[in-house]
């Protein structure tokens, strides 16, 4: 171990302060990619027949969405035998839901990001119990606990 003594205090707090902001800035962005393809894996597991559960999607920082559900259209198909994705509703709906993340304050990576929805029949979605016999659920696995469990996989692999 060596005894070796800052000669020149003022510029190591300097080089200190530069490290730190350097990482904070790459925490901002990481946090920016983060909630990104969070919201995207949410969207594209969601199934859309109103479009209310997508446009419901709400990104924030700090603290989460307190607000209400966003308004559902007139469904304009039977979706139930479309692929995820097809939904004619879908492309305005996750415009709207997308549109949140640029609402977020990324300036402090280090603080708590939310995404939620309060669209009444979330819970359902989430549970694969929607909708109801005589149709089949599009998404039996839920949206929020798979894109977690990805995220958390995509981590561990040292997402950027």
């Amino acid at each position: 171990m060596s005894n070796s003594v800052v000669a020149n205090p003022n510029q190591f707090m300097r080089g200190l302060d530069q490290s730190y902001t350097r990482f904070e800035k790459k925490m901002q962005k990481r946090m920016r990619i983060i909630v990104t393809e969070a919201m995207k894996r949410l969207i594209r597991r969601t199934p859309v027949h109103t479009g209310q559960a997508v446009r419901s999607y709400v990104a924030s920082s700090g603290t989460p969405f307190g607000g209400g559900a966003a308004s559902a259209s007139k469904p304009v198909q039977a979706t139930n035998q479309l692929p995820l994705g097809a939904e004619r509703l879908r492309g305005g709906a996750a415009a709207q839901a997308m549109g949140t993340i640029g609402m977020v304050d990324f300036s402090d990576p280090f603080q708590n990001f939310w995404i939620t929805n309060s669209a009444p029949h979330i819970a359902g979605l989430e549970a694969g119990e929607l909708p109801g016999t005589p149709y089949t659920p599009r998404s039996p696995q839920g949206m929020f606990a798979v894109t977690l469990q990805e995220l958390i996989t995509l981590l561990d692999a040292g997402m950027t």
